[in-house]
């Protein structure tokens, strides 16, 4: 019988609960930002108003320089746009119908969602190779490799010259091809958590007709593959 700790709908919600709420504390910064940047254009045009009585051309160097505070608030406003569509997307088609989606854009969704998770001190690489689309709910995936990304990231943390590698391949299985996801990292290990992200992986794969695969080892750090069989 399934306990509340380890049902895969209740550990779902609980990553999805962890990952809203990782997002909205990344969100007060930039959107502290683009508050400032357009306070700032607003006390300039102003200060331009009441420094001349009638039209006047804005000086070049003024104007450039209001441009560039404009362009960065712009790019902060789809930044922070951009951070709540995707967790809105993740969290809102997870236990839906499955469809046929691009996995490397399921993973860059999750590590978008997950990135500032990732100390200064590690470092991130990330591999997409040429795969096929998958029949899967997107929203599980996101939610799962978020999830996987925020393990890894808490087990390179403070780990001098520890990685975290992503990356998605294409590969032959008895029954055809089939995606294979991997996230790991050389990090200090976190082998407490990899018992409790299985489940949620399993679950997840299951839905997938795939499979999914954890392993954690203090001082070596994680391993975590998630492999979705090509519909033909």
């Amino acid at each position: 019988m399934k306990t509340a700790n380890t049902d895969p709908a209740n550990l779902a919600l609980a990553a999805a609960g962890s990952l809203a709420g990782g997002v909205a504390a990344e969100l007060r910064v930039p959107l502290r930002e683009l508050r400032e940047g357009l306070a700032v254009i607003v006390e300039i045009l102003d200060q331009h108003l009441n420094e001349h009585e009638g039209p006047a051309p804005y000086p070049w160097t003024e104007t450039k320089a209001l441009r560039e505070r404009v362009a960065q608030a712009y790019l902060t406003g789809r930044k922070v746009a951009r951070l709540n569509s995707d967790l809105g997307d993740a969290i809102n088609s997870y236990g839906k119908n499955a469809e046929l989606v691009d996995v490397n854009k399921l993973v860059e969704v999750a590590t978008n969602l997950t990135r500032h998770r990732i100390s200064a001190g590690t470092e991130l690489f990330i591999d997409f190779g040429k795969v096929s689309d998958a029949l899967v709910v997107p929203g599980e995936v996101v939610l799962l490799l978020a999830r996987l990304l925020t393990i890894a990231a808490d087990s390179a943390n403070g780990v001098p010259g520890a990685a975290i590698s992503v990356k998605t391949r294409q590969e032959e299985a008895a029954s055809g091809y089939e995606i294979a996801i991997y996230v790991a990292d050389s990090g200090s290990g976190l082998p407490g958590e990899v018992e409790e992200v299985s489940i949620l992986g399993k679950d997840v794969a299951k839905n997938s007709h795939g499979t999914f695969e954890g392993t954690s080892e203090l001082g070596a750090g994680s391993v975590f593959v998630l492999r979705i069989p090509v519909k033909q």
